[in-house]
């Protein structure tokens, strides 16, 4: 008699990269029974893009620059990706500055500033404060004078909270020079591994491209993607996974990948276990902070003459502009180009209006004659913000998480991290294998430390 084993059941919540790359290795697998359920009408999450009049748009830039080996290997399998040429800026008083900054130019351009942060570099060990913030982190490690220059500001800006009450994990994970030393060492000999890359790689016609193909491929591998529907409950018994409930469907899965907000993961969850309660409190004490697009359609054929420039000083009310056509030429219509202004700021009409004229001011948009039009996209919910002990909530809510056999949370907002795509993708490629050699646990408790080591690397 022929024995004929029956497909394990994976329901991955969540069309995001995280979720998407997920899919795709298990529906590839004919061991197992993919479902994909996504709330929005589209697929790609916080890296989603969209078609406008010619144009293939990101919702934000979203470059992959990756030090992991083999991920751009696996994305080409999808998408070809092209290989692009990295430039981008700073702007700081009134000067445009490599990104990263170089002690050379800064010497040059603002001789009294790098003057004042050699002082700091020689003098800091006798005013060393606890690594206690964002703020005395990043003190410690550059000075008052580099830290007031690039880091304090833009902290306020994007995530809308000072330094001293952001916790030091924030610079850890997004400062990827450790110091003021280093960064000169790294100037003087050329070496910025570690910190920079000189190329990334994109999708031809935007990420959007990324997405739908990954969407196409799962489909063409015979796995479900449920748009415009959510995960309204799982049940659990017993640290088990009894069912889930899609619509008014039913369902008893083997496995759950979740990538969503916490909050909304630990609310549809159904356990009458204490710890249960305790986790819904941690979990509703994770602060996001959202984050508008400003596009702008200009009757030109370049904008920049970088891929982007970082604007950290609080009188500008953006924080970053890109240009798409940079990323891809394909993703524009020739004799036109479009920017992306992303901003922390009510995106009010006096607010777009003060925006516009400080693009003016500093030369990327040379009158409104250039203006085709313009407009903008929220997302409610882009940065996680790392307030000082957020750890103290995000760790008890992920090990509630992790008590659920057969329950795996990953992606940017599934495990409040601060990764790119090139990260939700090795995540993705790391559960499908923890889960097809027998999910040992202590395999999991490393890929978890692996996860938390991510860097964003410029």
């Amino acid at each position: 008699m022929k024995i004929i084993n029956k497909k394990k059941k994976v329901v991955i919540i969540g069309a995001g990269i995280a979720g998407l790359a997920s899919a795709y290795y298990f529906s590839a697998d004919p061991s197992y029974e993919v479902i994909v359920v996504e709330k929005e009408s589209f697929v790609g999450g916080l890296a989603h893009g969209f078609d406008y009049k010619g144009f293939h748009f990101d919702f934000g830039p979203h470059k992959i620059a990756t030090v992991i080996p083999g991920i751009v290997k696996e994305m080409n399998n999808v998408t070809p990706l092209l290989r692009v040429e990295k430039r981008n800026k700073i702007y700081l008083k009134d000067n445009y500055f490599q990104f990263p900054l170089k002690i050379s130019q800064v010497a040059k351009r603002i001789p009294l500033i790098a003057v004042k942060a050699g002082i700091d570099l020689f003098t800091k060990s006798l005013s060393k404060m606890p690594d206690d913030s964002y703020e005395n982190y990043l003190l410690n490690r550059f000075g008052k004078t580099l830290y007031s220059l690039s880091f304090k500001d833009y902290a306020e800006k994007v995530w809308n909270t000072p330094g001293f009450d952001l916790d030091k994990e924030l610079a850890i994970r997004r400062v990827a020079v450790s110091s003021l030393a280093e960064l000169i060492k790294k100037t003087l000999t050329g070496d910025t591994s570690g910190i920079s890359v000189n190329f990334f790689h994109y999708p031809p016609k935007g990420m959007k491209q990324l997405s739908d193909n990954l969407k196409k491929s799962i489909e063409d591998n015979g796995g479900i993607i449920y748009l415009q529907k959510i995960v309204s409950e799982i049940k659990v018994k017993d640290r088990k996974i009894e069912s889930l409930l899609i619509g008014r469907v039913r369902i008893k899965p083997d496995y759950v990948i979740s990538t969503i907000f916490p909050d909304y993961l630990i609310n549809i969850i159904k356990d009458s276990d204490p710890a249960h309660v305790k986790a819904k409190v941690f979990a509703s004490k994770l602060k996001y902070q959202p984050v508008s697009v400003l596009y702008i359609i200009l009757n030109k054929e370049r904008a920049l003459n970088d891929c982007w420039v970082f604007f950290p000083e609080k009188k500008f009310l953006f924080h970053r502009v890109s240009e798409q056509k940079a990323f891809s030429p394909q993703s524009s219509p020739p004799g036109k180009t479009g920017l992306m202004v992303e901003t922390t700021k009510e995106p009010t009409k006096e607010n777009v209006s003060i925006i516009i004229d400080q693009l003016k001011k500093v030369g990327i948009i040379k009158d409104d004659s250039e203006i085709e039009e313009h407009f903008i996209k929220t997302g409610p919910r882009v940065y996680p913000v790392y307030l000082k002990g957020f750890l103290e909530n995000l760790d008890p809510t992920l090990k509630y998480f992790d008590s659920i056999k057969g329950l795996y949370v990953i992606g940017r907002p599934g495990r409040f991290n601060y990764n790119n795509t090139d990260q939700s993708w090795d995540m993705a490629l790391q559960v499908y294998n923890h889960v097809k050699s027998g999910e040992n646990s202590s395999n999991w408790e490393v890929l978890k430390q692996r996860f938390d080591a991510y860097r964003i690397v410029d």
